[in-house]
């Protein structure tokens, strides 16, 4: 009687179950857990690493951002409650550090926060609002000062995207249907000249320019102080990262908010006056904090476009091929604005194709993904995008496609995404949801848009933010901040929870079979162990064996360096700050009764780096086309 093997060497799938367990494809999941399939294996994911020191209390952090300093440099912020705080990482030891105290007003504590960037000739800067907060602006080189331009007769509040060097914005109170626009940024700048910063015979001069003396909403740029030294006169110039740059050797800072200046020249200044040029503006005048407009209103001036319908509220707003796609909770339009601003077009483009919540979406150079669950039986993952070989803007699912007639795909129906996060990582459409009974966000769906392959973990997350090419993501049951898919500890709900079932198969062999070894082969680190189980003919999971990083199996003389990040950073092969994992193959005897058809179940129960490159069914015996006993 010939012998036969079965090999598995491909996993391009993920998890597929739409439809039953032996109908999907083999390399599939039929259920999983913390699994990432990754076309060539599959691999247990990273491990959930805290950022900066535990902020204690209950609560959840309501926004998460990276904003860029001028020189590149990125800066993590996040609030929760009435707080606002960046990841200062020039500390000593890396942490925290509040923005004032309690910056957001009582009615905001808690409430879910959005931020954008801004750079401009006035300087890199973040604008954020909430609805019943106000608006905000931090220039990036001075994360601890804040600039408060709420003024009920020139802006609103709400949540906001920065679009064609203007503010839109959307989730008024008093308005949930309405699109606000600010001005466009007019650069509407005042020049100083020569301010008197203080007379000679010192070395050092520090305090405050005088522009902020004439309206809080003031910030400052482009500062020129001189001095004459016994050296020679030395000119300062401004890096716009704050720092004051002389040219003799000198230094100097600027706290663009405040205007505090501190400056030392090379020596001490000789003769006449230590004099400043510099710039300022208000982003209230003319700027992005300035909605409002005249009668007739004229181009670049704030605007407010209706959008009430049956569609509810606005939810969010997108941009894809120079048009703006205002998302609603059960209908979408269209607004799209000319380029001189002197005329629109406003009108509904699709019905039931809104989100629900308005983090439930992310645009991309593909077109947006969003959450579409206006069919609660039937909610999906789509992607707005061309048709191919037409000009068409069309929503297409992501989460299920159909071949042959049957849908494919994964079920999101016992999710919910009331409280959804998206964000695009690397090759990653990354989600956050809830279980059905949870209170709070603990699932996070991983979406491959190039292979369409989906796998779920067991994070809690209420915002995401990319940070140095890192995922970091805001805590849905505490006020920290978490970097995800990272390092190799964590605690013990990996362990206890993952798990990756294959599909059904009959291995290609339509009779009753028995298997004499099962060979698994892949990389594994020395802590780490899984365990092995099998299900045959839909009875339950029996363990049949378990693969160890410290057995005899595992080619511990040969290393691969493992980056210590997970997909979309460090991959096998490359990356500092890894470990090292090692090639095993394991042969496992089987004892196992004549079957039709075969599952397996691999879960980790170790710490470290795990993958699963290749398995294989070996010394199959054919013995028969019968039925089941069982079922005989």
């Amino acid at each position: 009687m010939a012998l036969l093997t079965r090999t598995i060497r491909q996993f391009p799938y993920g998890l597929i179950d739409t439809i039953e367990d032996k109908k999907i494809p083999e390399g599939a999941a039929s259920a999983a857990l913390d699994w990432i399939p990754l076309g060539d294996r599959i691999e247990l994911r990273r491990g959930y690493l805290l950022v900066g020191e535990v902020d204690d209390g209950a609560g959840r952090v309501s926004g998460l951002h990276v904003m860029v300093k001028a020189d590149g440099t990125q800066v993590l912020l996040k609030t929760y409650a009435r707080k606002l705080k960046y990841f200062d990482e020039s500390l000593a030891t890396p942490a925290w550090v509040e923005n004032g105290t309690d910056i957001l007003p009582a009615a905001a504590s808690g409430e879910d926060v959005l931020f954008d960037n801004y750079s401009s000739l006035a300087g890199a800067q973040t604008f954020f609002s909430s609805p019943s907060s106000g608006l905000y602006k931090l220039m990036c080189a001075n994360p601890g000062s804040l600039t408060d331009l709420t003024n009920t007769a020139k802006n609103f509040a709400g949540y906001l995207r920065i679009y064609f060097n203007r503010i839109i914005l959307w989730g008024r109170l008093k308005d949930l249907t309405g699109i606000y626009g600010s001005y466009i940024d007019s650069a509407t700048y005042t020049t100083v000249s020569a301010e008197i910063l203080g007379a000679s015979g010192s070395t050092t001069y520090t305090g405050t320019l005088a522009f902020k003396g004439g309206g809080a909403t003031r910030t400052c740029f482009g500062l020129l102080p001189s001095g004459t030294t016994g050296a020679g006169v030395e000119t300062f110039r401004d890096d716009y990262n704050g720092n004051l740059i002389g040219s003799l050797g000198g230094s100097g800072t600027i706290n663009y908010t405040t205007g505090a200046y501190s400056i030392t020249f090379n020596g001490v200044v000789t003769s006449g006056n230590v004099t400043c040029d510099y710039q300022w503006e208000d982003s209230n005048n003319g700027g992005l904090g300035d909605f409002t407009k005249s009668s007739p209103r004229t181009a670049g001036q704030g605007f407010v476009f209706r959008q009430d319908d049956a569609g509810g509220a606005a939810r969010g707003v997108g941009i894809y091929n120079d048009i703006l796609y205002c998302l609603h909770v059960l209908r979408t339009w269209q607004l799209a604005i000319t380029t001189t601003d002197t005329g629109a077009t406003n009108l509904p483009y699709r019905d039931k194709v809104g989100i629900p919540n308005f983090r439930a979406y992310v645009p991309t150079g593909r077109g947006i993904y969003y959450v579409d669950d206006a069919n609660s039986n039937d909610t999906q993952l789509r992607l707005l995008t061309l048709q191919q070989l037409t000009s068409l803007v069309i929503p297409t699912s992501v989460s299920k496609k159909t071949v042959k007639g049957i849908i494919l795909g994964v079920d999101l129906s016992n999710y919910r995404f009331d409280q959804a996060a998206m964000i695009e990582w690397g090759d990653y459409i990354v989600v956050a949801c809830r279980r059905q009974n949870s209170a709070a966000n603990d699932r996070v769906l991983l979406y491959n848009q190039k292979t369409g392959a989906i796998s779920w973990h067991d994070y809690f997350v209420s915002c995401f933010a990319i940070y140095n090419g890192r995922l970091m993501a805001g805590d849905s049951i505490s006020n920290n901040v978490y970097e995800l898919f990272s390092g190799f500890d964590d605690d013990d709900s990996l362990i206890s929870s993952n798990f990756w079932d294959t599909e059904l198969s009959e291995l290609q062999i339509e009779e009753l079979k028995k298997c004499k070894k099962f060979v698994v082969q892949g990389l594994i680190g020395v802590d780490q162990s899984f365990d092995v189980f099998m299900n045959i003919d839909n009875t339950s999971f029996v363990k049949v064996g378990s693969i160890e990083g410290t057995g005899s199996y595992v080619d511990r003389g040969n290393a691969v360096l493992v980056g210590s990040n997970g997909v979309g950073v460090n991959i096998v092969g490359g990356g500092s700050g890894g470990v090292n994992a090692y090639n095993y193959e394991h042969s496992i005897r089987l004892a196992l009764d004549k079957f039709s058809e075969i599952k397996v179940k691999f879960s980790a129960t170790g710490i470290g780096y795990l993958s699963v490159n290749q398995y294989k069914w070996w010394d199959l015996r054919p013995k028969g086309k019968r039925i089941v006993k069982k079922y005989r």
